[in-house]
């Protein structure tokens, strides 16, 4: 993890600094990303809604701008590559004069990223260990080829951006759920984790729909959902699915729920969402959604519902149907 190798970086005589310098942490996950620079009183960047309002919670600041004067940025990369590159780039604008720190493990891919990088740039230095590798180097204007600008669209129409799940095109689990969701959903609906927007889109085609919450937690997701639903009766959230509330009860929830948190898989968050959309729905209202052939949701489901059924699927995916949330999934 970095705070192994930013400590043995310490401990080896790279690294001086003074507590008048400014850092700003790109894309933290572990409490110890920001916490191991507590004292030079670090600001951070991040498009997750959890990760946000946790180190926020902790006393950091978030900031959004893409333009700064820090004296140190430091990298954490995410499992996407195409954003990992991005990261870099940004990271040179907001420390335009000052030190580049890349963080990441080797599952995230952190060596082949290493050596695309020092093909651009001569590296200051770079530590290897804890199953992983930090590199740094003088920041510099040559990486504008690496920056992924805002939304583009797909040959299909649909808008999306680098770093969102299924930035290539529509999730075949979430062409499979709405390929098998009925023609009857009414009322108020819920897209829980709505990503881009794919779903949501498919669900306010009827007329029926008279209003649709849009949830999502990664920012650039929402903002390419707000390209790819144009539709006043459409609400769009950032927030976390979780945690996320309504003022109304909900006639139905729809979802393709994650299960990456971060870093990690953590099918975990699967049986969060499942609870979450009992705690929406109304008495009778009911849950539509598509998941891994392999995650075993069917425990959540016969907590949190009167009745579920498999209603589609096939070698990878499995269409689910609940009905009736249980009344103690409302406390």
């Amino acid at each position: 993890m970095f705070k192994s190798r930013f400590q043995l970086g310490i401990r080896g005589g790279n690294f001086d600094f003074d507590k008048s310098k400014k850092f700003v942490v790109l894309h933290p996950e572990l409490d110890s990303d920001v916490t191991e620079l507590a004292e030079f009183d670090p600001v951070f960047v991040h498009r997750s809604f959890p990760a946000v309002k946790r180190f926020v919670s902790m006393g950091y600041e978030h900031i959004s701008q893409i333009k700064g004067d820090f004296d140190f940025a430091v990298l954490h990369i995410p499992r996407s590559k195409v954003l990992a590159r991005h990261l870099i780039w940004l990271a040179t604008k907001l420390a335009p004069r000052g030190t580049i720190l890349v963080d990441g493990a080797k599952t995230q891919g952190i060596e082949s990223l290493s050596k695309e990088i020092r093909k651009l740039i001569t590296f200051e230095g770079t530590i290897s260990g804890a199953h992983g590798r930090l590199f740094w180097f003088q920041s510099s204007g040559i990486f504008g080829s690496l920056e992924a600008a805002g939304p583009a669209c797909l040959p299909d129409g649909y808008w999306t951006q680098a770093g969102i799940f299924s930035a290539d095109g529509i999730d075949p689990g979430s062409a499979l759920l709405a390929q098998n969701l009925p023609q009857s959903l009414t009322g108020r609906i819920a897209d829980l984790g709505a990503g881009w927007g794919y779903l949501s889109q498919c669900i306010i085609t009827s007329p029926k729909v008279t209003h649709l919450d849009c949830i999502e937690a990664d920012h650039a997701a929402l903002e390419c959902a707000r390209l790819n639903c144009l539709d006043d009766r459409i609400a769009f959230h950032w927030s976390d699915a979780t945690t996320w509330k309504s003022g109304q009860k909900l006639d139905a929830v729809v979802m393709n729920p994650p299960f990456h948190a971060g870093r990690s898989a953590n099918p975990e968050i699967g049986n969060s969402f499942i609870l979450a959309a009992a705690r929406l729905l109304k008495r009778g209202g009911q849950l539509w959604m598509v998941a891994n052939r392999q995650l075993p949701y069917e425990k959540p489901l016969t907590e949190h519902f009167i009745d579920f059924n498999e209603v589609a699927g096939d070698n990878r995916f499995k269409v689910l149907n609940a009905k009736g949330p249980i009344v103690s999934a409302y406390h």
